[in-house]
Parts: structure tokens; C-alpha cells; sequence
């Protein structure tokens, strides 16, 4: 999946928009909408956010991967 295809795809399920969510901007909205999703928990494996999802890249291609199997 190209960096635009990932963009694509987040926009469509999260409604966000006119945001890089490869940036640091994009990774905050990104994860307080992660947050608000009922299966929050089941994505972050617990209460606490894995240090893997910290950063803009790594929360992008793990939300993907998440939200397409």
C-alpha cells in the first residue's frame, strides 16, 4: 500500500481530514480517535499504549493492519 493509499484509507474511516498522518499532527488526531473507538482496548492490548504505536509511522501501518484483517 502506497503512502497515499494509507492516507486514503485512514481519512475514509476516521473522517479526519487535511491532515499528514505521518506527521506528529496527525499522529495526535489519529490516536485521541483511536481512543474514542470501543475496541480501543482490544488494539492496544490493555489499558496502556504500546511504545510500538508512539510514533506516527509505526501507529499508521499498525492501525492499517488492524483495521483490514
Amino acid at each position: 500500500m502506497t503512502l497515499l493509499e494509507q492516507q486514503r484509507f485512514l481519512e475514509g474511516i476516521t473522517h479526519i481530514r487535511d491532515v499528514d498522518f505521518l506527521s506528529w499532527q496527525g499522529w495526535e488526531q489519529l490516536m485521541a480517535w483511536v481512543r474514542r473507538q470501543a475496541w480501543r482496548g482490544d488494539f492496544f492490548g490493555g489499558e496502556k499504549i504500546p511504545s510500538r504505536l508512539l510514533y506516527p509511522k509505526s501507529l499508521t501501518q499498525e492501525l492499517i493492519s488492524y483495521m483490514a484483517a
